[in-house]
């Protein structure tokens, strides 16, 4: 996946802010990336509530809920929040839905939603989430 790794530390931190975070925007889907043409790790944020109008509201919750947390497996500019109806939501959700589990999936696909990738890591849809310790 590019030489950033995703870490389970990571993918913990990730589950834990994608819970707390839905409590202000609901979460469609939630996906760790790697673009192809980039080394860097991106947690993609999905859902409906998120558009235009409110995504500096929305990137302003994102440094609330991640500030004076300990951990720091959870950079707040590695997340982009988007709507769920972008190509790379709707590509995330296909393949979230396609192969279902209760587990963040590490996926090898080419390509999520039209952009190029080196890698990606899917977590379960919220209600999975909520349910696991």
């Amino acid at each position: 996946m590019g030489d950033e790794i995703l870490v389970n530390e990571q993918i913990d931190a990730g589950a834990d802010f994608v819970r707390d975070f839905d409590d202000s925007f609901p979460v469609s889907v939630a996906v760790w990336i790697v673009p192809a043409d980039s080394d860097n790790l991106y947690l993609y944020i999905a859902s409906d509530r998120i558009d235009d109008r409110n995504v500096h509201d929305a990137y302003g919750e994102v440094l609330r809920r991640l500030s004076g947390r300990r951990n720091s497996s959870l950079d707040p500019f590695k997340v982009k929040l988007i709507n769920t109806s972008d190509p790379i939501a709707r590509g995330a959700i296909q393949i979230r839905d396609r192969y279902p589990a209760k587990l963040p999936m590490r996926t090898h696909v080419s390509s999520i939603g039209g952009m190029g990738i080196d890698g990606a890591c899917i977590y379960p849809p919220l209600s999975e989430m909520k349910s696991a310790p």
